[in-house]
């Protein structure tokens, strides 16, 4: 019996949910998908791979619920910000096997995983960006980056504990605990005399992060955010017309960043478009915030 890697995938990534990266071996996955061992090693060289892979999937599906959470135009940002922290929490809780548990695992040192988590982790702190400022404005840009960090540590903290079962309170209501506590926070920034810790400018490293040194892999990532922004757009719910106009687009995009110097202003233009239709916004995003930057300015 033939499977595709996606059928792979799809069976390796429900069973790593229910078990985890330590008790799931190729044999159970093969076992799954009704085929031998050695054709899953067709399309993944180990484990390891395999896992990254699922890993990646799953991120990108969390990033494309906040995107989604983020179109709706009647909430308003504090609205949003409190239901992308009950996001998060319900969705790294279901996947905890995924996306919580490998952290103490031997694939922390894995040379595929290692850099991907590093660029995941460049991606949620430009997501917490992206959140928290529309909620406070301009005049925090100054303590951004520390904000930022700050928020993130206490979600990290608040969401292991959830994890562990230790619920005091619900999700909702712990969300509401947080940003009630951040706007304290927020306020005491913006009126103290006090200078920033960290430079504002400093976020602008982390969509990078996972590619220090690796310029091919950070030219690999791109092309894979290019195919599956590709496969999406067949997918979208819309005419022939518009579909052939996005596919242009992002050939046009693709053509430019290979050359050795791309326009980063056409290559934000573009993407910038291309933002504007939803089932695409997450990829198109991620791609704007790996073009700007050290790599290409």
């Amino acid at each position: 019996m033939a499977v595709t890697k996606q059928e792979v995938l799809r069976s390796a990534y429900r069973l790593f949910k229910e078990r985890g990266f330590l008790t799931t071996s190729i044999q159970d996955i093969a076992d799954d998908c009704q085929i031998a061992k050695g054709s899953v090693y067709k399309y993944f060289s180990s484990k390891e791979d395999l896992f990254s892979e699922v890993f990646d999937a799953c991120q990108n599906d969390y990033f494309d619920m906040v995107e989604n959470l983020q179109s709706i135009r009647e909430l308003s940002p504090k609205e949003k910000l409190l239901q992308q922290i009950v996001l998060r929490f319900r969705y790294f809780i279901e996947y905890k096997r995924i996306l919580v548990d490998f952290t103490e695992l031997p694939i922390q040192q894995d040379p595929t995983f290692a850099p991907l988590r590093e660029r995941v982790r460049g991606r949620l702190m430009m997501l917490h960006r992206d959140c928290l400022l529309p909620v406070y404005g301009e005049p925090i840009t100054p303590f951004l980056t520390d904000l930022v960090f700050i928020y993130k540590a206490i979600l990290k903290e608040y969401l292991y504990w959830l994890i562990d079962g230790f619920e005091v309170a619900s999700i909702e209501e712990t969300a509401q605990f947080i940003v009630q506590k951040v706007d304290v926070l927020a306020d005491s920034m913006l009126n103290t005399k006090a200078a920033p810790l960290m430079p504002a400018s400093m976020l602008q490293s982390h969509p990078h992060w996972g590619f220090q040194g690796k310029e091919e892999n950070r030219q690999e990532a791109i092309q894979d955010l290019i195919a599956q922004i590709g496969l999406l757009i067949e997918k979208i719910p819309a005419g022939n017309t518009t579909r052939k106009e996005l596919q242009e687009l992002l050939h046009l995009f693709s053509e430019e960043m290979s050359k050795a110097e791309p326009s980063v202003a056409l290559g934000v233009a573009i993407l910038t478009y291309l933002e504007k239709e939803n089932e695409i916004k997450s990829r198109a995003v991620q791609l704007k915030n790996m073009i700007q930057g050290p790599f290409y300015s």
